[in-house]
């Protein structure tokens, strides 16, 4: 009984390890758009396994086969992929599963086009290193260095350090501070560049005009030089009228424009003194026109009272009786 233990745990270990791969299978989302992918290695990843962008899960790896001496991979997108993009095996943690990360075009999104057709191939691939490879090359360092040489290089890293602890905070605080900084920027950061791809698409639709464009300048720097004698000789002209009119008209009428000021004066001192009666009459203008009307014979008589024109003595005053007879 107990030499079947192990050969149970075996049994038992491969069909966890089948089942779980197929349950991923099943479980992994799948779509319309079929791509492929040729990998120099494709590490530890199989069927089943995702394909993400920026870390969201929009396909999975449908097959890995080698084609030559390369691992061709076949995908299955929910998606269309912009034309460009790279696609790069990566690993989601030290001990995670493999899966495909695609990489868009600098300044593209999902939504914009072109797009790669379906069936279509990417051409730039890449392989991000995994911990086995980066412990494989590191090891013929190690192995080189010697506990003699390990214990230089602590002396040298204990002396450099010395007595700079506070230093060595204080620089790793502030590595800190600055790559949380630039973590918190990163949107900001994304939408500058995408924003920069944008002018770039813009100009490079206005490349014509860009071409144009010093071939014009030189034409009206041109047209300026050659200008340049007419608008001089143009400004020497009027600065000469000016001084001729300021030698020939001020010296001739600068006597009849202070007579006129002169008088101008005179006036405006005549209305000012004039304004008290100016006042009365306009007063006496006021009394006529809310006097009632005076009527005789059925006819309407109106009176004009200015002053001076009629005294207000008895002996000159015509009386309404005398108006009203006929002359004799």
């Amino acid at each position: 009984m107990r030499r079947l233990l192990p050969l149970a745990a075996v049994l038992l270990a491969v069909v966890l390890t089948t089942g779980a791969c197929t349950l991923q299978t099943v479980g992994a989302p799948t779509g319309d758009v079929t791509l492929n992918a040729t990998f120099d290695d494709v590490q530890s990843l199989v069927a089943g396994h995702s394909v993400q962008v920026a870390d969201v899960r929009i396909g999975t790896v449908t097959d890995v086969r080698l084609q030559g001496y390369r691992a061709k991979v076949t995908m299955s997108l929910q998606r269309r992929i912009p034309d460009g993009t790279t696609a790069k095996i990566a690993k989601t943690s030290i001990l995670g599963e493999n899966y495909v990360s695609l990489i868009l075009p600098p300044g593209r999104g999902m939504t914009s086009g072109p797009f790669l057709p379906n069936g279509a191939t990417i051409a730039r691939t890449s392989v991000e290193p995994d911990i086995e490879q980066v412990t494989e090359k590191a090891g013929p360092l190690i192995d080189a260095l010697s506990a003699q040489d390990v214990n230089a290089v602590l002396d040298a890293a204990a002396n450099a350090f010395g007595g700079r602890g506070a230093e060595l905070n204080k620089l790793i605080r502030d590595t800190t501070e600055i790559t949380s900084t630039y973590d918190r920027s990163r949107e900001d950061i994304a939408t500058t560049i995408d924003n920069l791809a944008r002018l770039g698409h813009d100009l490079a639709k206005g490349s014509p005009q860009l071409d144009a464009l010093p071939v014009t300048l030189d034409r009206a720097t041109t047209r300026l030089v050659h200008g340049r004698h007419h608008i001089k000789q143009t400004l020497v002209s009027l600065t000469d009228f000016a001084r001729a009119g300021n030698k020939i008209f001020y010296p001739r009428h600068a006597a009849r424009l202070r007579t006129l000021l002169t008088r101008l004066d005179a006036i405006t001192n005549s209305m000012v003194r004039g304004k008290d009666d100016l006042k009365a009459l306009i007063a006496q203008l006021q009394r006529w026109i809310d006097a009632p009307p005076i009527t005789a014979n059925g006819q309407l008589l109106i009176y004009v009272w200015l002053k001076g024109l009629i005294t207000d003595t008895p002996a000159k005053t015509p009386s309404l009786l005398n108006l009203l007879e006929p002359p004799k």
